[in-house]
Protein backbone atom coordinates (compact mmCIF):
# COMPACT_ATOMS: atom_id res chain seq x y z
CA UNK A 1 0.00 0.00 0.00
CA UNK A 2 3.05 1.88 0.23
CA UNK A 3 2.81 5.23 -2.53
CA UNK A 4 5.59 6.48 -4.25
CA UNK A 5 5.87 10.21 -3.30
CA UNK A 6 6.92 12.76 -5.46
CA UNK A 7 9.99 14.44 -5.65
CA UNK A 8 8.46 17.85 -5.66
CA UNK A 9 6.52 17.21 -2.20
CA UNK A 10 9.94 15.83 -0.56
CA UNK A 11 11.38 19.37 -1.82
CA UNK A 12 8.68 20.88 -0.11
CA UNK A 13 9.38 19.00 3.35
CA UNK A 14 12.83 19.70 3.24
CA UNK A 15 12.56 23.12 2.84
CA UNK A 16 9.66 24.06 4.76
CA UNK A 17 10.86 22.60 7.93
CA UNK A 18 13.62 24.18 10.70
CA UNK A 19 14.57 23.63 14.19
CA UNK A 20 12.29 25.88 15.44
CA UNK A 21 15.16 28.42 16.83
CA UNK A 22 13.87 31.84 16.80
CA UNK A 23 11.84 34.17 17.56
CA UNK A 24 8.93 32.31 19.87
CA UNK A 25 9.84 29.86 22.46
CA UNK A 26 6.33 28.32 22.01
CA UNK A 27 7.54 27.47 18.30
CA UNK A 28 7.60 23.53 17.48
CA UNK A 29 5.11 20.98 17.12
CA UNK A 30 1.49 20.74 18.59
CA UNK A 31 1.12 17.08 17.42
CA UNK A 32 3.06 13.97 16.99
CA UNK A 33 2.21 11.15 14.46
CA UNK A 34 3.03 7.98 16.51
CA UNK A 35 0.27 9.57 19.18
CA UNK A 36 -2.65 9.38 17.06
CA UNK A 37 -5.96 7.53 18.63
CA UNK A 38 -9.25 6.80 17.11
CA UNK A 39 -12.44 8.95 18.50
CA UNK A 40 -15.94 9.57 18.68
CA UNK A 41 -15.56 13.19 19.05
CA UNK A 42 -15.85 15.74 16.68
CA UNK A 43 -19.53 15.22 15.71
CA UNK A 44 -20.34 19.09 16.01
CA UNK A 45 -17.86 19.96 13.39
CA UNK A 46 -17.68 16.98 10.75
CA UNK A 47 -21.29 15.61 11.61
CA UNK A 48 -22.04 12.06 12.34
CA UNK A 49 -20.78 9.52 10.13
CA UNK A 50 -23.01 8.28 7.20
CA UNK A 51 -24.24 4.87 6.32
CA UNK A 52 -21.40 2.66 5.29
CA UNK A 53 -18.88 4.53 7.06
CA UNK A 54 -16.13 2.32 7.87
CA UNK A 55 -12.15 2.30 9.19
CA UNK A 56 -10.99 -0.65 10.73
CA UNK A 57 -9.28 0.28 13.74
CA UNK A 58 -6.88 -3.13 13.66
CA UNK A 59 -4.67 -3.98 11.29
CA UNK A 60 -4.99 -7.15 9.06
CA UNK A 61 -2.33 -9.42 7.38
CA UNK A 62 1.25 -9.17 8.14
CA UNK A 63 1.79 -6.10 9.32
CA UNK A 64 5.31 -4.08 10.59
CA UNK A 65 3.56 -2.17 13.57
CA UNK A 66 5.25 -0.51 16.72
CA UNK A 67 3.86 1.58 19.32
CA UNK A 68 7.01 3.66 19.69
CA UNK A 69 7.84 4.01 15.68
CA UNK A 70 7.02 4.83 12.35
CA UNK A 71 7.18 1.82 9.64
CA UNK A 72 7.65 1.29 6.31
CA UNK A 73 5.01 -0.82 4.59
CA UNK A 74 6.36 -2.64 1.35
CA UNK A 75 4.38 -2.30 -1.71
CA UNK A 76 2.66 -5.62 -2.64
CA UNK A 77 2.31 -7.17 0.65
CA UNK A 78 -0.07 -8.34 2.68
CA UNK A 79 -0.73 -6.20 5.23
CA UNK A 80 -3.71 -4.29 5.49
CA UNK A 81 -4.08 -0.94 7.43
CA UNK A 82 -6.80 2.01 7.74
CA UNK A 83 -3.93 4.63 9.27
CA UNK A 84 -0.51 4.29 10.38
CA UNK A 85 2.43 5.94 11.27
CA UNK A 86 4.76 6.23 8.38
CA UNK A 87 8.46 6.91 7.66
CA UNK A 88 8.67 9.54 5.21
CA UNK A 89 12.42 10.56 4.21
CA UNK A 90 13.22 12.07 8.13
CA UNK A 91 9.55 12.81 8.58
CA UNK A 92 7.36 10.37 10.30
CA UNK A 93 3.85 10.99 8.58
CA UNK A 94 0.05 10.21 9.22
CA UNK A 95 -1.07 8.03 6.33
CA UNK A 96 -4.73 7.33 5.95
CA UNK A 97 -5.20 4.42 3.63
CA UNK A 98 -8.67 4.66 2.01
CA UNK A 99 -8.88 1.31 -0.09
CA UNK A 100 -8.13 -2.55 0.27
CA UNK A 101 -5.63 -3.84 -2.24
CA UNK A 102 -8.51 -5.19 -4.15
CA UNK A 103 -10.44 -1.95 -4.76
CA UNK A 104 -12.78 -2.05 -1.92
CA UNK A 105 -13.23 0.71 1.01
CA UNK A 106 -11.39 0.35 4.14
CA UNK A 107 -11.66 3.64 5.16
CA UNK A 108 -14.13 6.54 4.44
CA UNK A 109 -14.73 8.10 7.95
CA UNK A 110 -12.14 8.50 10.42
CA UNK A 111 -11.26 11.31 13.29
CA UNK A 112 -7.92 10.33 15.40
CA UNK A 113 -7.62 12.49 18.58
CA UNK A 114 -4.15 13.56 20.78
CA UNK A 115 -3.68 16.05 23.38
CA UNK A 116 -1.60 18.82 22.41
CA UNK A 117 1.95 19.19 23.32
CA UNK A 118 2.33 22.57 23.92
CA UNK A 119 -0.05 25.33 25.17
CA UNK A 120 -1.22 27.90 22.27
CA UNK A 121 -1.46 31.53 22.91
CA UNK A 122 -3.92 33.86 21.25
CA UNK A 123 -1.72 35.23 18.16
CA UNK A 124 -0.09 31.70 17.49
CA UNK A 125 -0.12 31.07 14.25
CA UNK A 126 -0.42 26.98 13.60
CA UNK A 127 0.82 25.52 9.97
CA UNK A 128 -0.72 22.43 9.63
CA UNK A 129 1.15 20.37 6.55
CA UNK A 130 -0.39 17.57 4.26
CA UNK A 131 -1.09 15.91 0.94
CA UNK A 132 -2.98 13.28 -0.53
CA UNK A 133 -2.26 11.15 -3.89
CA UNK A 134 -4.76 11.12 -6.77
CA UNK A 135 -8.23 10.98 -5.73
CA UNK A 136 -10.14 9.24 -8.62
CA UNK A 137 -13.86 7.99 -7.35
CA UNK A 138 -16.47 8.67 -6.16
CA UNK A 139 -16.65 10.71 -9.87
CA UNK A 140 -18.35 14.25 -8.76
CA UNK A 141 -17.88 13.45 -4.82
CA UNK A 142 -15.99 15.80 -2.65
CA UNK A 143 -13.01 14.94 -0.36
CA UNK A 144 -12.60 16.69 2.91
CA UNK A 145 -9.70 17.07 5.99
CA UNK A 146 -9.93 18.63 8.67
CA UNK A 147 -7.83 19.90 11.46
CA UNK A 148 -9.28 20.74 15.26
CA UNK A 149 -7.80 22.30 18.24
CA UNK A 150 -10.01 22.06 21.33
CA UNK A 151 -13.32 23.54 20.41
CA UNK A 152 -12.57 25.52 17.49
CA UNK A 153 -12.80 24.24 13.37
CA UNK A 154 -9.02 25.68 12.47
CA UNK A 155 -8.13 24.15 9.43
CA UNK A 156 -11.03 22.74 7.11
CA UNK A 157 -10.09 21.33 3.05
CA UNK A 158 -12.70 20.19 0.84
CA UNK A 159 -11.74 19.19 -2.58
CA UNK A 160 -14.15 18.03 -6.00
CA UNK A 161 -13.14 14.49 -7.05
CA UNK A 162 -11.40 13.75 -9.16
CA UNK A 163 -8.04 15.66 -8.25
CA UNK A 164 -4.54 14.98 -8.94
CA UNK A 165 -1.92 14.90 -6.08
CA UNK A 166 -1.42 17.70 -3.82
CA UNK A 167 0.23 19.12 -1.18
CA UNK A 168 -1.90 21.10 1.74
CA UNK A 169 -0.28 24.01 3.64
CA UNK A 170 -3.04 26.08 5.65
CA UNK A 171 -2.53 28.20 8.74
CA UNK A 172 -4.50 29.27 11.35
CA UNK A 173 -4.34 31.89 13.85
CA UNK A 174 -5.47 31.44 17.52
CA UNK A 175 -8.29 34.09 19.16
CA UNK A 176 -7.59 32.81 22.60
CA UNK A 177 -4.99 30.55 24.75
CA UNK A 178 -5.33 27.12 24.62
CA UNK A 179 -3.55 25.12 27.55
CA UNK A 180 -0.91 22.32 26.75
CA UNK A 181 -3.04 18.86 26.27
CA UNK A 182 -5.70 20.35 24.62
CA UNK A 183 -7.57 17.82 23.13
CA UNK A 184 -6.71 18.27 18.68
CA UNK A 185 -8.61 16.61 16.25
CA UNK A 186 -7.22 15.20 12.59
CA UNK A 187 -10.54 14.06 10.41
CA UNK A 188 -10.56 12.45 6.77
CA UNK A 189 -13.83 11.74 4.68
CA UNK A 190 -14.86 10.93 1.19
CA UNK A 191 -11.37 10.97 0.31
CA UNK A 192 -11.54 9.58 -3.22
CA UNK A 193 -9.92 5.60 -3.02
CA UNK A 194 -6.33 6.99 -2.01
CA UNK A 195 -4.03 8.16 0.50
CA UNK A 196 -3.78 10.80 2.94
CA UNK A 197 -0.68 11.91 4.66
CA UNK A 198 -0.80 14.44 7.31
CA UNK A 199 3.24 15.53 7.69
CA UNK A 200 3.25 17.99 10.51
CA UNK A 201 1.27 20.97 12.77
CA UNK A 202 3.24 23.41 14.35
CA UNK A 203 3.27 26.63 16.20
CA UNK A 204 5.30 29.02 13.69
CA UNK A 205 8.24 30.86 14.39
CA UNK A 206 7.85 34.49 13.66
CA UNK A 207 7.15 35.66 9.99
CA UNK A 208 4.21 37.35 8.22
CA UNK A 209 0.92 35.48 9.30
CA UNK A 210 -0.24 33.36 6.18
CA UNK A 211 2.21 33.93 4.04
CA UNK A 212 3.21 30.27 3.46
CA UNK A 213 6.10 31.11 1.02
CA UNK A 214 8.20 31.56 3.75
CA UNK A 215 9.06 28.91 6.13
CA UNK A 216 6.82 28.12 9.44
CA UNK A 217 10.82 27.83 10.91
CA UNK A 218 12.99 30.36 10.06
Amino acid sequence: MRRTVPLTLLGMLLVSCGDGAGGSSLAGPIVNNLDWVPTDAGEEFFGPPPPGATCPPEPEGDCPMSDDECVVIPPGGTCVTSYVAECLDQFTVLAVYTQRPDGNPLCNWVTLEQPSLRPIRTGDEIEVRAFHFPLNAPFGGTARIAFVVGDVLAVEESVQIPQPFNFINASWVATKDFPEGTPILFHVDNHGNNEYGLVEANICDERPVGDNEIPCFL
